[in-house]
């Protein structure tokens, strides 16, 4: 999640570029038009992680991750709005949550 808070991005790429740095590829091109990587050494979870940061950020879609904005829950989501604004993984459970404790707040001021 560092890479999506960090107050200093090159830092934070530089150290996810270092903790993969023990993994490595091997890149089949028999099917034509595409080109699918094999991991060949490294931990297999880090290798997977890899390759999908290297495709959302190849596709540019890396800056669609979004965290919860619900600080208890800090649940790592897509955000696949057109306006790109959404704040909660899930409204029904944390959007509904801090909407409710907004009102309840606003209420009790009264």
């Amino acid at each position: 999640m560092t890479l999506l808070t960090a107050e200093d991005p090159a830092e934070a790429w530089a150290t996810f570029t270092e903790r993969t740095s023990g993994v490595a590829f091997t890149q089949d091109f028999s099917t034509p038009g595409q080109v699918v990587p094999h991991q060949i050494t490294g931990d297999a979870v880090v290798g997977g992680i890899t390759l999908h940061v290297a495709e959302l950020v190849a596709n540019g879609t890396w800056s669609r991750l979004r965290i919860c904005a619900n600080h208890e829950c800090a649940s790592v989501f897509y955000d696949t709005t057109r306006s790109r604004t959404r704040r909660w993984h899930s409204y029904e459970i944390c959007g509904n949550r801090a909407n409710v404790a907004t009102h309840r707040a606003r209420k009790s001021g009264r």
